[in-house]
């Protein structure tokens, strides 16, 4: 979406701002978490190293920017990549973090997707010592000269409210 040509005021972005004309406010951090129902781990077995989800149905986001190659930090920070395949590839999170909890496969998703099935314990974490990727989380604009009083009061409310620690997660 063109928020200057859409006449938009303020948009949240993960990752990357977009065009270079435009600014970004890190307002917080999204980490993604790899995790699976425990009906399904019962099933298929729990991978101990992310190498071993290539032998698993792993249901892929489709604006993930590495696509299907899922990459991991050990804590030597040696990154290790799967290529991962699976029965369902979507671009809705929410959908992917659903159908996990129902048993159909491994998902990774952003922490704040998945934190309520997390802690009901549908799903599950896998991989300690292993760290997905993380992003920053922006507020994007176009200029800092046009910015409304009432766009910039939102947006230190944002920095300050994330930036105390409180993750987009809970």
């Amino acid at each position: 979406m063109d928020i200057v040509d859409e006449g938009i005021d303020l948009a949240i972005r993960i990752g990357d701002i977009g065009a270079q004309s435009l600014i970004g406010r890190k307002i917080g951090t999204m980490a993604l978490v790899c995790c699976a129902s425990p009906a399904y781990l019962a099933a298929h077995g729990t991978p101990q190293r992310p190498e071993e989800l290539a032998r698993h149905a792993c249901l892929t986001y489709a604006y993930l920017a590495s696509g299907n190659l899922w990459r991991f930090r050990d804590g030597a920070a040696q990154e290790h990549a799967v290529r991962v395949a699976g029965p369902v590839h979507a671009n809705n999170g929410q959908m992917l973090a659903t159908l996990a909890a129902a048993g159909m496969g491994v998902v990774l998703e952003p922490d704040f997707i998945v934190a309520p099935e997390l802690h009901s314990g549908a799903l599950v974490a896998l991989f300690k010592g292993y760290t997905p990727a993380s992003a920053g989380i922006y507020a994007v604009y176009a200029s800092r000269r046009h910015l409304s009083a009432k766009v910039r009061a939102f947006v230190d409310y944002l920095v300050g409210h994330f930036g105390r620690g409180n993750s987009p997660a809970m």
